[in-house]
């Protein structure tokens, strides 16, 4: 393979800057950047970088050298370490393309040697994507243990079941005068019906681990002048929508992203929706209201204390669900014992945003709701559509497969489903998803 090179940290301003060397020629390509000829292996050094072409001092750098098979990639790897300028990353950028066989990297294709010399397998390397991406603590522990290789053994071990159905049966394809024992025969239809289970009750998910990864989305949903854009506001700990008294202020959503107890969260604030109004981009904007709440996650459904008894529609309770959160905000504006019937049929908070009175139960509510959708339990869930595609059609494979039908065609049904559950971790045939992976990573990873 060629030799590959990139700015792995961001490029820009900062206190250091990292480039990643990876191939047969990155030992080669120190020495001329440095006109010194031996490096002890996993050694940090500081050297002088010098352009070969210009003789220009490029910086002062941290220098160390992994030999293959002892790297991330499985190949000879350099990382030095500059400061963080952009005038050092142009010119060692520079320096290092005016060196013979050496080329910049393409997205991902660090991770994507180590994977094809068998550092990890492909759940692990999608687990590192998820874990430079990951922006809170959730999506980090989720990321964290998928590198780990934690689906990985749960895939494997689906393949390896299948791979022992298989090795039972095909001994019988090449004698099929022969009676195949009850013992083989028990085994095979036990594992199958074992694994039809475990694959069915792990696609039965409410795609938790998706949800983690991508963000949970969150709409304010309620009357006008409620109180959502405040609410929007509060969350943010910015202002980010208009808050006002005149109905129709919000015309479309405004979103914003935050992290509740460690749950990505995808905020929604909403036009306000009520029953009549003559203002065209305000019917569009109730009408986006209401497709965004039924698109929604988890929905907050607010409400007017002062104006609630004639401020709710069907609309809006029709929205109400076991994932949502009723507030009945405005509290200091009534007497303290005026119960509303809407309390008798749902769990309720009474707030006043404006005067900050229980907006910790608010966060609390929400962050209990994350945590049944897409809080952790021990076995890993399905972080990718690409492991929910697969598996699908391994089940659909293990439905098929029938010991009455053709030996030869029941155990290709086998040898089907542990292909597509190969396929998630990249045992077999991989060529034509290794480039939907790894264009998702950045340069220099």
């Amino acid at each position: 393979m060629e030799t590959i090179f990139a700015q792995s940290s961001a490029f820009g301003k900062a206190g250091v800057a990292v480039f990643r060397i990876s191939g047969a020629k990155s030992l080669e390509a120190l020495r001329i950047l440095t006109s010194k000829s031996d490096f002890k292996p996993r050694f940090m050094y500081y050297q002088k970088l010098v352009d070969p072409k210009s003789n220009d001092l490029i910086d002062n750098a941290m220098i160390v050298y992994f030999k293959a098979p002892n790297s991330f990639t499985g190949e000879d790897v350099v990382e030095i370490h500059t400061h963080g300028s952009k005038a050092i990353s142009i010119m060692l950028i520079n320096a290092l393309l005016n060196i013979p066989n050496i080329r910049l990297a393409e997205a991902g294709e660090f991770t994507k040697r180590a994977f094809l010399n068998n550092k990890f397998d492909l759940t692990a390397a999608e687990g590192i994507a998820d874990l430079i991406n990951a922006e809170t603590i959730m999506q980090h522990k989720q990321a964290i243990r998928q590198a780990g290789g934690i689906l990985e053994e749960l895939y494997n071990g689906w393949r390896g079941q299948l791979l022992r159905i298989i090795s039972l049966l095909e001994a019988y394809i090449d004698f099929p005068d022969e009676d195949i024992p009850d013992s083989v025969l028990n085994e095979v239809t036990s594992t199958h019906a074992k694994l039809i289970n475990e694959i069915s009750e792990y696609l039965n998910d409410n795609r938790k681990g998706e949800l983690l990864r991508s963000g949970l989305k969150l709409a304010i949903i309620g009357p006008p002048n409620a109180g959502k854009s405040s609410l929007l506001n509060f969350l943010m700990r910015r202002d980010i929508a208009i808050v006002s008294n005149i109905a129709g202020t919000t015309r479309d959503i405004i979103e914003g992203h935050l992290d509740i107890g460690g749950y990505p969260i995808i905020l929604q604030d909403t036009a306000g929706i009520r029953d009549e109004s003559s203002d065209v981009i305000e019917q569009e904007g109730i009408k986006r209201a209401i497709d965004s709440a039924k698109k929604a996650d988890i929905k907050i459904i607010i409400f007017d204390a002062e104006k609630l008894d004639f401020s709710m529609n069907e609309d809006i309770i029709g929205l109400i669900d076991e994932n949502s959160i009723v507030i009945i905000n405005k509290i200091d504006l009534i007497p303290e014992d005026k119960i509303f019937d809407i309390e008798e049929k749902y769990r309720c908070l009474r707030v006043s945003i404006k005067n900050n009175i229980a907006l910790s139960d608010i966060l609390e509510n929400i962050e209990e709701i994350a945590e049944n959708m897409a809080g952790f339990t021990e076995t890993p869930y399905i972080t990718n559509e690409r492991h929910r595609h697969y598996l699908k059609q391994a089940l659909i494979y293990l439905n098929d497969f029938n010991l009455d039908n053709d030996l030869v065609l029941a155990t290709e049904d086998i040898r089907m489903a542990m292909r597509r559950v190969g396929a998630i971790t990249g045992v077999i045939g991989v060529e034509e998803i290794l480039g939907e992976i790894f264009k998702n990573f950045c340069i220099g990873k």
